[in-house]
């Protein structure tokens, strides 16, 4: 490679990336730019009212994760704001998502992204935005992937004026091939390249925000004045001959995925698994975090799963009898999330995830800012909605993560979309990658498996034994599908974005 290597869930973000790497800036330099097109090119999976998290190695210095996800604002027992269900149907499946004013967390994306370019970024920010300014202005065509969504997000998009104003044309809403475009965002973006995040947190949008939302919703100017990006050691673990690291508690998803590989790694020293046993490890780890998962108002409850002893537990319950005492927490089935993985010249690498759920159906008037409705999910809160006691960073399962050699040379740059299926998806890309030695084009389209609740859900080519409880039942998809996740992840060589979510990857 002459710049680096790009894999992300758009043509348009990668193309952002590649122009940035091009023209001298680092790969974090290349991942803002791609996150902040991608709220244009990917709408309905991120935006600058949502949350995430970078996984960022500076060669030959620690890898450091930057939390930016979004902060829930302490209830205080209110009862009476905007918050109810609205129905999508998926076609085979409908879902109950929750939306509102009420929805909205303290976002994080703009802060994180400023803050991540003010401590990483090689060159100046104006330059960097300028891919992201430029395709909010003129718009970009709806790819088959996002129109679908698009379509499937039709009544929450019906929510409001300027919603409906956003997405329809002449009374339609936008199809694929069609131009979407967000001016108010462009001149949004051009407004923090200016003059960073002050207006958004305490300046006049910081006041435009608390009083759009008013009595309807929780967030209080005090909550934009205190939020506050996190730098975080990341959660490790050795994987064979390198060092996988991701993203720490008060985040679900990393945790989880690095007690599988515990539980895995006690059962079989090399590694060595079959669907069944796979299965069986997911059902464990469900089982593990509705057993662990009590407090709303915890961040690190769940760090006892890395236990030694309770990781023998459940990987001797896994060998055993699992699905007499299986659980699951409910999901959200479309997973609106989007990854980006970079690796540059220099060897520095960033993984970063970012997602706005489907939208509260509010946008911050004047601004093209979609509102995120991160209370009313239920992956995010599955012991029941609007029970923090205190404000707080919500518990995300993004999981952002690195394959890190002896030698400090990244091996693997990867993550994934996708609300539960994240880790699943992880975990069997690593697995086809680093344990079976595919190469990363077939390990991210090889097919996969996930188990929801008491559902196996399986894309075509993966044939599983009938040992397995009778009350789990199987669920086979015709074709890959997006349920199953979106792994976007690069190596030295290799740049592959997920089939399933219509990415692009580019060597450049």
């Amino acid at each position: 490679m002459k710049y680096g290597v790009i894999s992300t869930g758009s043509k348009e973000a990668s193309e952002a990336a590649q122009e940035i790497l091009k023209l001298g800036g680092n790969a974090f330099d290349a991942s803002i730019a791609a996150v902040m097109t991608s709220m244009t090119s990917e709408v309905n999976l991120t935006s600058m009212a949502g949350g995430g998290a970078m996984l960022a190695y500076k060669k030959g210095k620690s890898p450091i994760l930057f939390d930016f996800f979004v902060d829930a604002p302490a209830s205080n027992n209110k009862k009476d704001f905007e918050f109810y269900k609205t129905e999508v149907d998926f076609g085979e499946t409908k879902q109950i998502f929750h939306i509102g004013k009420g929805s909205v967390a303290i976002p994080g994306n703009i802060k994180g992204l400023l803050h991540i370019h003010k401590r990483l970024g090689r060159i100046p920010l104006r330059v960097v935005t300028e891919p992201a300014i430029d395709i909010a202005k003129k718009g970009v065509q709806l790819s088959r992937s996002q129109a679908y969504i698009t379509s499937l997000l039709d009544p929450i998009i019906k929510t409001s004026s300027n919603s409906r104003e956003l997405f329809y044309n002449n009374g339609k809403l936008l199809s694929e091939g069609d131009t979407f475009s967000n001016p108010d965002l462009s001149n949004f973006i051009e407004w923090i390249t200016e003059e960073g995040d002050r207006p958004f947190y305490k300046g006049e949008l910081a006041r435009k925000m608390v009083d759009y939302l008013g009595t309807d919703g929780l967030i209080k100017i005090e909550d934009l004045n205190k939020y506050k990006v996190y730098e975080r050691s990341p959660l490790l673990h050795e994987l064979m001959d390198s060092t996988f690291y991701t993203n720490p508690a008060p985040s679900v998803g990393g945790t989880l995925i690095v007690f599988l590989l515990k539980m895995l790694s006690h059962i079989d020293s090399n590694y060595r698994f079959d669907y069944e046993r796979l299965i069986r490890l997911m059902a464990a780890t469900t089982k593990a975090r509705t057993d662990f998962y009590k407090d709303p108002n915890s961040d690190s409850q769940l760090n006892k799963l890395l236990d030694p002893d309770i990781v023998k537990m459940y990987a001797e319950l896994s060998e055993d009898n699992i699905f007499d005492t299986y659980d699951d927490f409910n999901d959200n089935g479309l997973g609106s999330t989007t990854h980006v993985s970079i690796l540059d010249k220099d060897g520095n690498a960033a993984s970063i995830t970012t997602t706005n759920g489907e939208s509260c159906g509010h946008i911050l008037p004047e601004t093209g800012i979609i509102l995120n409705n991160m209370l009313g999910e239920e992956d995010l809160n599955p012991l029941g909605f609007h029970r923090w006691n205190r404000r707080k960073r919500m518990p995300t399962l993004i999981s952002p993560s690195l394959l890190i050699d002896k030698n400090g040379k990244v091996d693997l740059v990867i993550g994934s979309a996708g609300s539960n299926r994240i880790r699943s998806a992880i975990i069997q890309v690593i697995s086809n990658y680093t344990l079976k030695k595919l190469s990363l084009k077939d390990s991210i389209y090889h097919s996969r498996l996930h188990l929801e609740n008491n559902f196996l859900h399986i894309e075509p080519g993966i044939t599983i034994d009938n040992n397995l409880d009778n009350s789990i039942k199987t669920n086979l998809f015709s074709d890959i599908n997006l349920f199953f996740g979106g792994v976007n992840a690069v190596t030295e060589t290799e740049a592959v974005a997920d089939p399933r979510r219509g990415g692009m990857g580019i060597i450049c």
